[in-house]
C-alpha cells in the first residue's frame, strides 16, 4: 500500500475491473463459491453407488441364503439316510412274508429280504418250491447265487431238462450261476427253500417249454 505523505498518495481501487463495470455485469465474489457445481453431482454419484452396493448387497444375501437352505437340506436327507442305515433290521422265519409272483404257475413263492428284485439294484430273496416240481431249462442275464436254506436243491446243467444230469445240493449249499449258462432245476422229496442274490432286475428267460 502506498503512503499518502510519500511521493505518491494511494489511488483507492475500485470494486469490480472496469471491464465489468464497463458492460454492467457483476463479477463474482472472489474466492469463487463452487461447492455447489461440484457437490451436486458427486452426491448423486455417491447415492448411486450407495444404492448399487445395496441392490449388490442384498443380491448377495439372497443367494446366500438359498445356499444355506440347500446345503441344510441335504445334510438333513444324509443324516436320514446315515440313521436309516445304521438301524437294524432282523427277521424271523415267521415273520417272512411269501407271496405268489405273476411268473410262477407251478406252486413256487417267493420272499423279498432285501431291495427288490422286480426293480433292480442289490436284492436278496428267497424261493419256496413244492416236492415234485421241475423248473425247465432257462437262464438269467445276471449271475445268481444260491444258497440252499430247507431241503435238497436239484440243479442240472444244459439247454434241455435231463433228470439224470441232476445233482443234489442239500441244506448248507452254495451254488454261483454265471449269468447265460443254461440250466435246470428240480425237488424230488419235500419242501425246498432256497436263498438267492442278485444285482439287477430279476429276469428269467426258458428255454424250453
Amino acid at each position: 500500500m502506498l503512503r499518502e505523505d510519500g511521493p505518491y498518495r494511494s489511488i483507492p481501487l475500485a470494486r469490480h475491473p472496469p471491464h465489468i463495470q464497463r458492460f454492467g455485469v457483476e463479477a463474482p465474489s472472489w474466492p469463487l463459491d463452487v461447492s455447489a457445481v461440484q457437490c451436486a453431482p458427486m452426491n448423486q454419484l455417491r447415492t448411486k453407488t450407495v444404492l448399487g452396493e445395496e441392490k449388490e448387497m442384498k443380491r448377495v444375501l439372497s443367494t446366500a441364503a438359498t445356499v444355506v437352505t440347500i446345503v441344510a437340506a441335504v445334510a438333513w436327507a444324509t443324516r436320514v439316510t446315515e440313521r436309516s442305515q445304521k438301524e437294524i433290521v432282523g427277521l424271523t422265519a415267521d415273520e417272512v412274508r411269501w407271496f405268489t409272483p405273476p411268473y410262477y404257475n407251478d406252486g413256487r413263492q417267493r420272499a423279498q429280504l432285501f431291495g427288490d428284485s422286480s426293480q433292480g439294484g442289490t436284492w436278496i430273496d428267497r424261493v419256496k418250491i413244492p416236492g415234485g416240481a421241475r423248473v425247465l431249462a432257462h437262464t438269467h442275464p445276471q449271475d445268481e447265487l444260491v444258497t440252499v436254506i430247507e431241503g435238497t436243491w436239484y440243479l442240472g446243467v444244459g439247454a434241455k431238462f435231463d433228470s439224470t444230469k441232476l445233482k443234489g445240493f442239500p441244506a448248507g449249499s452254495f451254488i454261483a450261476i454265471p449269468a447265460g449258462i443254461p440250466h435246470f432245476v428240480a425237488v424230488k422229496e419235500g419242501t425246498v427253500v432256497v436263498q438267492l442274490t442278485g444285482i439287477g432286475k430279476f429276469q428269467t428267460n426258458y428255454l424250453e417249454k
